[in-house]
Order: C-alpha cells, then sequence, then structure tokens
C-alpha cells in the first residue's frame, strides 16, 4: 500500500505527459495555400490568370512528395513555377502548359515555398447559379504521395456574361427594394421567379421578373408612406382641435367669470 500512491502519481504525470504530446501532434498546421492574385470574376470568354502559393510545405506531410495542380481555363493554358530554397538560397523556375502540370518537391532540395501561376482563358460556361455564385477553378492544387492524392487548395473566379452581370444586379437591386419595406409577399415571389430564371439561363425573363418584383416593392412603400401621411395627418387634426377646444373653453370660462363680477 505504501508503494501504490507514488506509483498512481507518476501513472498520472505519465498520462498527462501522453495527452499533451497527442495534443501537439494532432494540432500541427498543415500545407498552407494563399492567395497572390486571384480575381474575383471575370468574364466568359477573356483571358485571366491566377496566382497561388504553397508554403509551410512539409507540415503534416511527407518530407518528398508531388505537388500536382489541375486548371479548368482553356485555350492556350501557360503555367509557371517558382521554387524559393531555405535561407534565401535562391529560386528554382518551371514552366509548363496543357490542363495539368506537376513538380517534385523536396526537403532535401531545400524547397521552402512555390509560387504557382496559370494563364488561359474564362471558357463560356451554361451552367449558372444566382446562390451560390457560380465559379470555376483556375487552379486546384494536389499534393501526392504514393498512390494518394490530396486536395489542398484552389483558386475559384466567378464566371458571367454582360447579360447574367446585368440579370443578377436587377435581382440584387429588386432585394434591396423588398428588405426596405420589410417584406412584401407578391414582390418575393416574383423575385423568386426571376432567380429560378437566372438559373436556367433565361437572362432576359430574369431582368424583367426582377424588375417587376422591384415595382410591386415601391408600390408598397408608397402605399405605407400615404398611410403614414394620413395617420399623422389625422392626428395632427385631432391635436388641434383638442387645443382649439381648449381654448375655447378657457375663454368661456373666462367670460363666465367677468360676467359675475
Amino acid at each position: 500500500m505504501m508503494n501504490s500512491i507514488p506509483c498512481s502519481k507518476r501513472s498520472v504525470v505519465f498520462i498527462l505527459l501522453a495527452v499533451a504530446v497527442v495534443g501537439v501532434v494532432g494540432t500541427a498546421a498543415a500545407v498552407t495555400v494563399t492567395d497572390e492574385n486571384v480575381p474575383q470574376e471575370v468574364e466568359s470568354e477573356a483571358e485571366t490568370s491566377a496566382t497561388l502559393t504553397v508554403s509551410n510545405l512539409y507540415d503534416d506531410a511527407p518530407s518528398e512528395w508531388t505537388l500536382r495542380a489541375e486548371s479548368n481555363l482553356t485555350g492556350d493554358v501557360t503555367w509557371q513555377l517558382s521554387k524559393a530554397k531555405f535561407g534565401n538560397a535562391g529560386i528554382e523556375n518551371e514552366s509548363g502548359s496543357g490542363s495539368s502540370i506537376e513538380t517534385a518537391v523536396s526537403q532535401e532540395n531545400d524547397d521552402e515555398e512555390i509560387t504557382i501561376s496559370v494563364s488561359g482563358t474564362m471558357p463560356n460556361r451554361s451552367e449558372y447559379n444566382y446562390d451560390p455564385r457560380q465559379n470555376l477553378s483556375a487552379i486546384t492544387l494536389y499534393r501526392v504521395s504514393g498512390d494518394q492524392q490530396t486536395e489542398i487548395g484552389s483558386a475559384d473566379i466567378e464566371y458571367f456574361t454582360e447579360n447574367s452581370k446585368q440579370a443578377r444586379q436587377a435581382i440584387e437591386s429588386a432585394r434591396e427594394a423588398i428588405d426596405a419595406v420589410g417584406g412584401d409577399s407578391e414582390a418575393e415571389d416574383t423575385l423568386q421567379g426571376a432567380i429560378s430564371s437566372y438559373d436556367n439561363e433565361n437572362f432576359g425573363n430574369a431582368i424583367r421578373q426582377a424588375e417587376n418584383a422591384e415595382e410591386a416593392a415601391q408600390e408598397t412603400q408608397q402605399s405605407q408612406q400615404t398611410t403614414q401621411l394620413l395617420v399623422f395627418g389625422g392626428a395632427g387634426i385631432l391635436v388641434l382641435a383638442l387645443v382649439g377646444g381648449g381654448v375655447w373653453y378657457w375663454r368661456n370660462q373666462q367670460d363666465d367669470y367677468d360676467k359675475l363680477r
């Protein structure tokens, strides 16, 4: 019994240390992908480019692996890679073309950080979605190790046409008008029809429905303002009547008092 207590204490200390070690391992940072130059939106059939930087290359990753990059851009797709070395020991550049590119990542080769850029043309897509906004992956990055391929980051760009942008702006304007009046069921139904037309790439109809929804919301707002004016006007007349009646009553009382004197 005398030896059981120290033994228990050592066991507790060991367990706490084990938990601490597991906690450190479990919270280890992963490979980091940072946007360097990724446009928010690009018009269909326009040329564009995107740049990502990959750092912490060996956090929660082997000392040697393969970086694979894929792009959904079309046309003359070109790649530029720059590998920064540890200790500012220089930069190793690579280039390529096509829908994908691969490069070896090696701690032994002093690879510290990789910047990868792609250039190409935004394709003319027929898949449109109002919410969430439609986008295309200009770059998708994968860490390849043996037979395992893990996505580690991407550069997604929203695409649009002149008509789709006008339709989106009309829908957003209608939404603001409906919210401004605190909601309008008729206008909301019309707006949902506009969003459905947008999703079906019927942008002309989406614009018309959105404009109708905004007009309905504005009419509701005008009706609300007219009602408020009538209420305020009626209240004002009532106040004036009460004040006038009070003055008349006071003067009448004064006249009766003077006659008694």
